[in-house]
């Protein structure tokens, strides 16, 4: 079974530790020093992590105080302060006191673990409708990789999209907080938080023709705009639940609002200048 690697690396050291050994795996460099309180609290993340990530990345640590050259090398300016280095080259960057989920998307990013190949097929074999294939290959790749929820959430979106919101939000609620709160659980939740509102509606043509007779039908507007998210129709998707907000602003206890917010949290890194706008006219609407 692979250890952590953990290294306390200074300027005799640091081209072998560092710079060679980031051509193989990412290192994460710290640099640090003794009087440093955010540096005290972060160190015991950092090597939790370590022993998590059991050799798919390694950790160094630099006290800036022995180590002043190296600091301004790499324009450290003050501390903590984090350098993610690959092929010798840094590639990603934190500065101050950093949440374990910050630090676990910083690595996720870089990291090549072996059960990703696994997911790929499996998506490949959920793409050509061989479900069976599928799962059997996520299976494989929880037993080869269990601290690797990317696996799990994976199935989530396979029961998600087959149908199976029961399994899908049993497994989703099992995960740990890390897996829930991550780049990929957050969609995720809003995804299933949709799904449950989709499956007490009605079909969608039965929708459109409700809607066709009385366009202000707020339960139709609220269960189409739930299809329009499961079919990532977002800006349609928006545009539904503003209509629904502007018609009946407390229908499903402020539904349209709730869901508004969440479509826009998802959305903001990938779209910000559609969430911009239609951000504005929710307030537009408030006031």
């Amino acid at each position: 079974m692979s250890q952590a690697l953990i290294a306390d690396v200074n300027a005799d050291n640091f081209q072998q530790v560092v710079i060679e050994n980031s051509h193989q795996i990412p290192v994460l460099v710290d640099f640090w020093a003794p009087w440093c309180g955010p540096c005290k609290s972060v160190m015991p993340i950092l090597e939790k992590l370590a022993e998590e990530y059991a050799g798919l990345f390694l950790l160094a640590k630099i006290n800036i105080d022995d180590n002043a050259d190296l600091a301004d090398q790499y324009a450290v300016r003050s501390v903590p302060s984090f350098k993610l280095f690959k092929q010798g080259q840094v590639v990603s960057e934190l500065t101050g006191g950093q949440t374990e989920s910050a630090f676990r998307e910083l690595l996720d990013a870089q990291i090549e673990r072996p059960s990703d190949a696994l997911r790929a097929q499996a998506q490949q074999a959920f793409s050509a409708g061989q479900m069976d294939q599928a799962l059997a290959l996520l299976a494989q790749a929880a037993e080869l990789d269990p601290l690797n929820h990317k696996v799990h959430l994976d199935l989530v979106q396979m029961y998600l999209q087959t149908g199976h919101l029961d399994k899908a939000t049993n497994l989703f609620n099992k995960l740990p907080d890390e897996a829930k709160n991550s780049a990929e659980g957050k969609p995720m939740s809003v995804m299933l938080s949709f799904a449950e509102i989709m499956q007490t509606a009605d079909d969608v043509h039965t929708l459109q023709k409700k809607l066709a007779e009385n366009p202000n039908d707020a339960a139709s507007l609220y269960g189409l705009a739930s299809i329009l998210v499961m079919h990532r129709e977002f800006e349609k998707a928006i545009q539904t639940l503003l209509k629904l907000f502007s018609v009946d602003r407390h229908y499903a206890e402020g539904g349209a609002q709730k869901g508004l917010i969440k479509l826009f949290d998802m959305l903001a890194d990938q779209a910000p200048e559609l969430v911009k706008a239609y951000r504005r006219k929710l307030q537009s609407l408030l006031y």
